[in-house]
């Protein structure tokens, strides 16, 4: 920083340079005007050119900062959307011997825990009504019995206990082995005459049983037939002891059975 008398100094030697080395006497006013011009001139330039390339700097440092919030902003809303569409995967399945198709779903698809709970209690009736093994029946007989309400179970001890009944008929040379298929809610009734209790639910259940040997081997006498199941129940099945509590714990009971077998197509 230059003092009082180093600007004295340098303004001399501007005076020299422009008016050379003769005297300056009478030309002060000349001078005060010079330098009064060159004071206006300088404060112009600071206050239009300067201060407009300043202002054009700090607002380019704004745009630039508002571009780049945008373009990350435009990023985030890009990964968000990704992907734009998704493809589902599905298979459609026919029944070679009914002709009852079906949407196979992807092993990702969710499902409502209820419905999950349905399938669950419907495939493991099913299978135990329709399936035979000696060793096993008495424990499927005690089964259907504390997961049936009176009716159902009714109709199956009168089967059982028949001439016709699995002990009889096949005894201890033959097996059941029952397979579930799919398992379908069928929609309720509309009308409120026909919607006795909401808590009851029907379902749809498909199934295919094979008859066995007594090692496990397809009975090469019979053929495996398909069949379909109509299963109305609810939960409202209460055990009456901790050990059927332990083996029901949803109160789970059906309300009613019935099944057509299914006819081979040609």
């Amino acid at each position: 920083m230059l003092s009082r008398k180093d600007k004295k100094q340098v303004i001399t030697q501007e005076k020299k340079i422009i008016y050379g080395d003769e005297g300056l006497s009478g030309k002060e006013k000349e001078i005060g005007q010079a330098v009064q011009a060159y004071t206006h001139a300088a404060k112009w330039f600071e206050k239009n050119v300067a201060e407009g390339y300043r202002r054009q700097a700090r607002n380019s440092r704004y745009l630039s900062i508002f571009f780049g919030v945008l373009a990350f902003m435009s990023m985030g809303a890009v990964l968000g959307l990704t992907p734009l569409k998704t493809v589902a995967p599905y298979l459609v399945r026919v029944d070679n011997n009914s002709g009852y198709t079906d949407i196979v779903a992807p092993l990702t698809a969710g499902k409502k825990p209820e419905q999950v709970q349905d399938e669950y209690w419907l495939a493991t009736y099913v299978r135990t009504y329709e399936s035979y093994n000696w060793s096993s029946q008495t424990s499927n007989y005690a089964l259907i019995k504390l997961l049936s309400h009176s009716e159902p179970f009714t109709e199956y001890k009168n089967f059982q206990l028949s001439s016709k009944g699995y002990t009889e008929v096949l005894g201890k040379n033959l097996q059941i082995r029952t397979k579930i298929n799919n398992v379908v809610p069928l929609r309720a009734a509309r009308g409120k005459e026909l919607q006795a209790d909401k808590n009851i639910k029907t379902y749809q259940v498909r199934f295919t049983k094979t008859i066995l040997d007594r090692n496990g081997n397809p009975d090469p006498q019979s053929q495996i037939t398909h069949w379909l199941a109509t299963v109305s129940f609810d939960y409202n099945n209460p055990s009456v002891t901790q050990e059927d509590r332990w083996l029901n714990p949803m109160e789970f009971g059906v309300h009613a059975y019935s099944k057509t077998q299914e006819v081979k197509g040609g």
